[in-house]
């Protein structure tokens, strides 16, 4: 049986993972230059990085590489001493993402086939149907282009604003638009799999997991 307490707890470290970074860089930056908010913001990433794989999520393998760009990218910002250079890089990244994303596609198995069960715990049999192969490579797609749109927000609200209004606006827009985004890919999901013989709903499916947890 899971203790409530955890996932509190650990919801909670999620949730100050993300907004310390961005709060260390604005304060940091402000009172004591670039440089500084780079390796605030830096150090508490490898740090929120190491939490989370201490937590046992889905990080595993990939700790090292993490780490790696997060100091890469640190490194890069340090020495060029540039706020276009820094945040260039890590909007860069996310359109690569959004290219080997749509990749995957044309692989064995899309990137959501091959992780989405981490996520929402579907059988085998389900996971096995062409159906589910189809929705969760359209899923996959549309990640890919989203990764593309936020990359092209980015740039654009780069250009308008100071470095702290980037920030903070990006947080502000940034998290409602992507429980938005998620709440659709699940209602379409849903939908997309009605036709799998014994599958009931993608929310009967997490509650089911839910109670098992508990």
């Amino acid at each position: 049986m899971n203790d409530p307490r955890k996932d509190i707890e650990s919801n909670s470290n999620r949730n100050w993972d993300s907004l310390l970074p961005i709060l260390l860089f604005i304060v940091l930056n402000r009172f004591f230059g670039l440089v500084w908010g780079v390796i605030g913001a830096t150090l508490w990433g490898i740090k929120a990085v190491v939490g989370r794989y201490r937590r046992g999520e889905m990080i595993g393998r990939y700790l090292p590489v993490l780490i790696a760009y997060l100091v890469v990218r640190g490194v890069i910002g340090v020495i060029t001493d540039s706020e276009a250079v820094y945040f260039g890089i890590g909007i860069g990244t996310k359109a690569l993402i959004g290219v080997a994303l749509i990749a995957t596609v044309f692989s064995k198995r899309s990137f959501v086939e091959r992780f989405m069960h981490y996520v929402i715990p579907f059988d085998q049999a389900v996971r096995g149907h062409e159906i589910y192969r189809r929705a969760t490579s359209r899923l996959t797609v549309i990640a890919g282009v989203w990764q593309f749109i936020t990359s092209a927000w980015d740039i654009w609200l780069f250009r308008q604003t100071s470095v702290d209004g980037y920030l903070i606006i990006r947080t502000l827009v940034g998290w409602p638009a992507a429980t938005v985004a998620i709440l659709g890919a699940l209602f379409y999901l849903n939908r997309a799999m009605r036709g799998i013989p014994g599958f009931t709903s993608v929310f009967e499916t997490l509650e089911q997991a839910d109670r098992k947890r508990r």
